[in-house]
């Protein structure tokens, strides 16, 4: 169900034709800019990244600043990202989650072991 990562093929697969991929801090690395039509298949994987050379230069974050608590993300400076992935169908009457079943949160991935 691996239906991301398509870097190879440059933004031809993900970007619609006339639309091109920002150059903004943030939005510059998502992947899909086009309309959704049934039978597509998506990875919606959202997540948790901590990146310190952003995190250490309020300039590249002015708006976010005052509200970090940089003493709270110092706990966890060992993890840098964390993604929950699902892949989505896109189907005539709205979407079917196809990984909807896959434990997810810490206590579902105990249940299951």
């Amino acid at each position: 169900l691996d239906v991301h990562d398509l870097d190879d093929l440059g933004d031809r697969a993900t970007y619609a034709a006339g639309r091109q991929r920002s150059t903004a801090l943030g939005e510059r690395y998502l992947r899909l800019d086009r309309d959704l039509a049934p039978n597509m298949v998506v990875t919606v994987e959202p997540g948790f990244y901590q990146v310190p050379t952003i995190l250490n230069d309020p300039t590249l974050h002015p708006a976010i600043t005052a509200a970090l608590n940089k003493a709270e993300l110092q706990k966890f400076a060992d993890v840098r990202g964390i993604r929950i992935e699902d892949d989505v169908l896109v189907t005539e009457s709205g979407r079917e989650v196809l990984t909807a079943t896959i434990p997810k949160t810490v206590s579902e991935i105990e249940a299951a072991i």
